[in-house]
């Protein structure tokens, strides 16, 4: 009975990729219970996260009507695996917009938002290392609409970042520029040390609205 009350289940008898499944999902911050990959087919959760191998095993078990999850996915893309695991327990009826804040200076801070919560919180160090970021998570995240905000706090990095999203993804993804007023916290270099004001900025810039941002043809 305890069992169905999650609805993602670790499902391998592998030491390493065990620790490395149960390590990322307690930095998302999801709920999970551990089984063996025999009990995964016939259990009730909606997503099994496993090694490939064992995959194949569920599989051969009945376990196709449920959402498999490899391990390598999982930890290579943590943002992309959260946005998966929440699609699958949310269901297809879900409002999916995906959300993106960032609020570009020195420290670029990100948010990333998918289903109303929060599924990453990151700070990179250069326009073209927030760009590759953005576009993975663009890219392989499911959604019937993508939007961008980004920060006029530095109005020339914004521009430049809009003007590489829109060249990529074109019309896939609506990009805005948002006024930073009243986003940035008091200066203070221990609590910013690890970037945590640009990812709270990031992520007040992302619940605002702004102007659209059309690329000059």
């Amino acid at each position: 009975m305890q069992q169905q009350q999650y609805k993602v289940s670790v499902a391998t008898l592998r030491g390493r990729p065990y620790y490395e499944i149960t390590h990322a999902l307690k930095q998302m911050g999801v709920r999970y219970d551990s089984i063996s990959p025999e009990e995964a087919a016939d259990s009730s959760c909606k997503v099994v996260i496993t090694t490939r191998d064992e995959a194949g095993m569920i599989a051969a078990r009945g376990g196709g009507s449920k959402a498999v999850m490899l391990d390598t996915e999982l930890v290579k893309y943590p943002a992309i695996a959260k946005a998966k695991i929440l699609r699958s327990i949310a269901g297809s009826q879900a409002d999916d917009q995906l959300t993106i804040g960032i609020d570009p200076g020195n420290r670029i801070g990100i948010s990333v938002m998918y289903l109303h919560e929060e599924i990453a919180s990151i700070v990179e160090s250069s326009p073209a290392s927030a760009i590759g970021q953005i576009s993975a998570v663009l890219g392989g995240v499911s959604s019937h609409r993508k939007v961008v905000k980004i920060g006029d706090g530095n109005i020339r990095m914004a521009l430049s970042m809009a003007w590489a999203l829109k060249k990529k993804f074109h019309d896939d993804v609506e990009v805005e520029i948002v006024d930073e007023h009243g986003t940035s916290r008091p200066q203070n270099n221990e609590v910013n040390r690890r970037g945590i004001r640009d990812r709270m900025s990031a992520r007040t810039i992302a619940f605002r609205p702004g102007r659209p941002y059309y690329m000059q043809r």
